[in-house]
């Protein structure tokens, strides 16, 4: 059963120095962001954008500025101010899960990102959102409630973010607003919880690795 903690399980000391130096994946920090609009009292743990933007400002070369710059920058911004009509941004609105923290909403907004769930397994469904130039993927994974998902380890890292429901991994039960990391050291089997599906927003570096061969068999078909 999904029993909420005193506190959300979130990142360790070394991942929250690298938020702060603003070194984080921006798929990493995404799931962060999740969690603080998750769990309003984690956010003076996690950097803000003052910090990221000053990382960023230090590290950035300077360039020479053409004369009409400002004028081309006033007219870009003008032009998609316009182009935003009300009657959109309602329905996107509208659109939103209730289980859907804001920052993942304007993520897939401003990616022209929509929600499509395609089956992933018995029981699994993935909405997949996006991959970077690392190799990291960022989707989301449904899973029918009670379900046992086979002993399994990771190819990298592994970020999971509970946004609705929960399971339980080993001894240690994870709920909405949990966060889970794993990585290639952890071998471990998971349980979804009885009272409702879950659903997660995870970040990966790799597809999981089952002990079971028949298993590994059906990955390039299921794609986790």
């Amino acid at each position: 059963m999904s029993t909420a903690h005193s506190l959300p399980i979130t990142v360790g000391d070394d991942w929250l120095a690298m938020q702060s130096a603003g070194t984080l994946s921006p798929f990493k920090q995404l799931l962060l962001t999740c969690q603080a609009d998750m769990a309003p009292h984690l956010r003076p743990l996690f950097a803000s954008d003052d910090h990221v933007a000053g990382a960023l400002l230090e590290s950035a070369k300077p360039a020479a500025l053409s004369d009409d710059f400002m004028s081309r920058l006033d007219a870009r911004l003008i032009a998609d101010e316009q182009a935003k009509a009300p009657t959109s941004e309602a329905a996107h609105a509208a659109s939103i899960p209730d289980w859907m923290p804001a920052p993942l909403a304007d993520y897939m907004r401003r990616n022209g990102r929509r929600l499509r769930w395609r089956n992933a397994g018995v029981g699994v469904q993935q909405a997949r959102l996006g991959r970077n130039r690392h190799g990291e993927r960022l989707y989301l994974l449904r899973a029918k409630p009670g379900l046992p998902v086979p002993r399994h380890s990771h190819s990298g890292q592994e970020w999971t973010l509970v946004l609705s429901g929960g399971y339980k991994s080993g001894a240690q039960q994870y709920v909405a607003g949990d966060l889970h990391q794993e990585d290639e050291s952890c071998t471990h089997d998971l349980r979804i919880d009885d009272d409702g599906p879950c659903i997660s927003l995870i970040v990966d570096e790799g597809k999981l690795r089952f002990a079971n061969p028949l298993l590994r068999l059906f990955q390039p078909v299921v794609g986790i």
